[in-house]
């Protein structure tokens, strides 16, 4: 694995030629804090497009070996534990942070934390147990809120954010214009047709909701039909749908489901 030196050296290369949205700066002034702060900021991101991965690598065996629905769930929170558990370790092998250890190290366990969560998750949903699913998943959530309002001090660019993106990285946002059961219907700008070509799934808070089935461009704008899976039918009314491109590959693209505030 290349160093994370090595790493940042080579999102400032991007940056600077234009081939990625850098939603954070990656050149070396500010604070030694803050260096140390894109770091961090570079493993979260590498921990994200790794729970996402993991989560399609599970849906994909489990389609192919003809798994269970429970037993691709399962995997999939289990995909998210281990690269919880992975962001620590590289989090923990960084020098020590100049400023605010204390609060940076609290912060940095809270992936332990929540990473043990998404396997008591998976563990109940291999049990078909409803009841824990539904309080570990509570817990959950309320850990990532903590993990969260613990980040609020630290000048973390990507970190404690509840999706991979900032305002640099979205395309003009989609507005939902109809739907039906598992079926919806949202418009995008006419100049988000190259990112919605290479839209690589739907996502709800880091989780795979469904895909694109077709994009069908007009003379302002461009209409997309989604399919979402049963449980995240009503997920999309009253939320935000924005394009996200990667980080790592620019050439990829999802759209969120940014959840609404109120």
């Amino acid at each position: 694995m290349a160093s994370l030196r090595a790493v940042r050296s080579l999102f400032a290369f991007f940056c600077s030629i234009g081939l990625m949205g850098c939603g954070f700066s990656l050149n070396l002034s500010g604070s030694e804090l803050d260096a140390y702060a894109r770091d961090v900021d570079e493993i979260c991101i590498e921990s994200f497009h790794r729970g996402i991965e993991g989560e399609e690598k599970a849906e994909a065996i489990g389609e192919e070996m003809e798994w269970s629905g429970p037993r691709i769930e399962a995997e999939i929170r289990y995909a998210w534990a281990d690269a919880l558990v992975e962001q620590y370790r590289m989090i923990a092998a960084l020098r020590p942070a100049p400023e605010k250890a204390a609060l940076m190290d609290r912060w940095a366990r809270t992936s332990l934390q929540r990473a043990r969560l998404y396997r008591r998750v998976g563990d109940a949903w291999l049990e078909s147990n409803s009841r824990k699913k539904a309080a570990f998943g509570t817990d959950l959530r309320i850990a990532k809120l903590m993990a969260d309002h613990l980040a609020e001090p630290l000048p973390f660019q990507a970190c404690g954010q509840p999706i991979s993106g900032n305002e640099d990285d979205r395309v003009p946002p989609g507005q939902l214009v109809g739907y039906a059961p598992l079926r919806y219907t949202a418009e995008f700008p006419l100049d988000s047709l190259p990112a919605l070509r290479q839209v690589r799934g739907v996502y709800w808070r880091h989780q795979i909701a469904g895909w694109v089935v077709r994009r069908v461009p007009g003379l302002e704008t461009v209409l997309v039909e989604i399919r979402l899976k049963p449980k995240f039918s009503w997920s999309v009314v009253g939320s935000d749908l924005q394009l996200f491109r990667g980080r790592r590959d620019p050439s990829v693209t999802w759209i969120g489901i940014v959840p609404s505030r109120e």
